[in-house]
Order: structure tokens, then sequence, then C-alpha cells
């Protein structure tokens, strides 16, 4: 794979953490990737706008170059042409939220941006070109918002590791996450005897359950929920979501309780808990309901994630692959 396109997937798509508490801001830098697509463009054109992604955080569409969100007076404009063997994308996003948290963003990524002047930040190759550019301020509607400008300019015909085999942009499927909180069920299914492979559903709602996910930006979530013993517990962790998957990581100590210093207890790894385990079994998983060691399961896991718009329900799904004991002596599931 050509080193370069390696590079900059890095650059647009890894998740690096800038620590706790960060002020909120709806697009980061990896997510300006989401905010544009050449689906369902005309062939002399180069992208448009991604409403798949923009209208559920409550941008409004003006056309295909042009999003505003009627309350924050934020607004999307894409610009786009081609010059001889280029194609050029340039990106402007017009935003209330302080910068300090995206300006620190920009110099966290590895392969490193190379500042070029106060306000310039630019990849250190030079093909493809990758640029963010701090743009003077604006006033709209006696509101002060800040400029951000993201320059792409790439060969055309060129294919990134994130592209598909017609679409160059192809339209991200995920439900953009940062700043949102839902209410939760988890339930692991019993696969159907002639099935390899049980599934794990985990299904994200605005009505209140006993557990409570908030993913605080586009890195970092917190899990508040109360455990059989009427205790609150708070665990943070980390995920990431591209396409339709998301993904979850564990925090350092971040899903064990603490002893009474505030150190991480030790937990072993569900595969060391030997046959109480309920890797296997989905009636040892609803039995551990509210416990730490439930949600350590749920939240080490990679998903498929598809969103609901007409309920406001979001479904994840995973499969897990059965034992051949597991297979042979798992009677059929009830319907």
């Amino acid at each position: 794979m050509n080193v370069k396109i390696t590079k900059l997937l890095s650059l647009l798509v890894l998740i690096f953490c800038m620590g706790k508490g960060l002020f909120a801001q709806k697009f980061y830098p990896r997510n300006f990737i989401h905010l544009y697509t050449d689906e369902g463009i005309p062939e002399n054109k180069v992208a448009k706008l991604n409403a798949a992604y923009l209208l559920p955080t409550g941008f409004q569409r003006v056309n295909d170059s042009l999003y505003i969100h009627p309350q924050t007076k934020e607004r999307l404009s894409l610009s786009t042409r081609q010059q001889d063997n280029k194609n050029e994308l340039l990106l402007t996003y017009i935003t209330a939220a302080d910068l300090s948290v995206f300006r620190a963003r920009l110099l966290d990524y590895e392969p490193k941006l190379e500042q070029i002047d106060a306000n310039t930040y630019q990849a250190t190759f030079n093909n493809p070109v990758v640029k963010y550019m701090i743009a003077g301020d604006t006033v709209i509607d006696n509101k002060r918002l800040h400029a951000i400008k993201f320059l792409l300019i790439y060969d055309k015909g060129q294919k990134f590791p994130f592209s598909s085999d017609n679409y160059t942009f192809p339209v991200t499927e995920t439900y953009p996450l940062q700043h949102t909180t839902w209410y939760f069920t988890a339930k692991y299914e019993r696969s159907p005897s002639n099935s390899e492979y049980n599934e794990m559903r985990i299904i994200f709602g605005k009505e209140k359950t006993a557990y409570k996910i908030e993913f605080v930006d586009d890195i970092n979530f917190k899990l508040t929920y109360t455990d059989p013993k009427k205790k609150t517990h708070v665990y943070q962790g980390q995920y990431q979501n591209y396409k339709s998957d998301i993904s979850f990581f564990n925090r350092q100590g971040g899903w064990s309780d603490k002893d009474k210093t505030g150190r991480a207890l030790a937990t072993p790894g569900e595969q060391y808990m030997g046959k109480e385990s309920f890797y296997e079994d989905p009636k040892k998983f609803a039995e551990e309901a509210g416990t730490a060691r439930y949600f350590r399961f749920i939240f080490l896991n990679n998903y498929q994630a598809i969103y609901h718009s007409d309920s406001g329900l979001m479904e994840l799904s995973k499969q897990e692959a059965r034992e051949q004991e597991d297979i042979l002596s798992m009677p059929r599931r009830e319907r």
C-alpha cells in the first residue's frame, strides 16, 4: 500500500486521547472525513456535503454545498474544483465552539502535522495535500463564530484506504455520536441450533433505562449505572465509530472497582473465569445484569450499528462464534 496514502488514513481516522473533560466541539479534525461524499453526484463533480451525517446533528440542508444549524448559526460549506490531473476539496466549518481543543488535536496527530504559522497546519508530505487553516472570526446574527478550513488536493482517480470500489468518499453510515446521551438495554441472544453464532444486541434510545451512556466527545464515553446493591458507578472508556462499525476500548483501570486508596482492583479477563463464564451462556449473561462484569463484556467488543431514524433508536449487534460443544448441545431458541 502506498505509504503516503497510509499516512493520510492515519491522519484522518486514527484516534488519540487528549485526556478527560474536553470542551465540547461538534466536529473534531478526524470527523471531517465524514462530512462529505461523492455518492450520488454527477460524474463531473468531486463531492457534496454528507446529509446522512449532518442531518442527525441538527444541521439543515440549503443545497448540496451548504448546511446551516438554525439554533447555533453554525454552518458548513464545501467548494470543489478539478484542475489538470488534480481534484481539490475545500471544506469550511464555522463554529461557535472554542478552538483550543481543536488546535490541540491538530498538534497531537501521528504522523505529525507541521505548524506552518500560527493558524496553518499541514501534513509533512506534499501529495496528497492535507491542510487545516484557522481563518478569521465572523459575526452572524450578533453571534461571533470561528472559521476552520480543511483543504484536500489529490490525484484524479486516487483511492484511499477508506474508499470503496465505486466511491472515493463513500457515505458514512454511523450516527455522529459525539455529545449525545443514550439509555440502553443489552441482550445476549441464544442462536438457533443450526447456526454457528450467538448474537449480542444492544439498543440505544432516549427513554430512560437503568443504564446511561454519554459520548463525551469523539473519543471518550462515560457509563453511569446503579448495581443490584443500589450503588452508583461511573466508568469511562474510549470508542471509535467509522463507516458502520463502532469499537469500544478499555481505559486503564476503567472497568475495575477501586480499593480504599483509589487504586484499580485487578480483574481477570473473561476468558480466565472458567466454567462460570457467561461468554457462551445467555442465561448467565442475563443474571449478571448491572454488574461490572456485565458491562466489561459489552463494552470490550466491536459492533455493527444501524440508526433507525423513524424511532430514534440505534441498534448495535455482534455475532460470537459458538464452541463445538455448545453447537451440539444448545437447544433451538424459543420464538
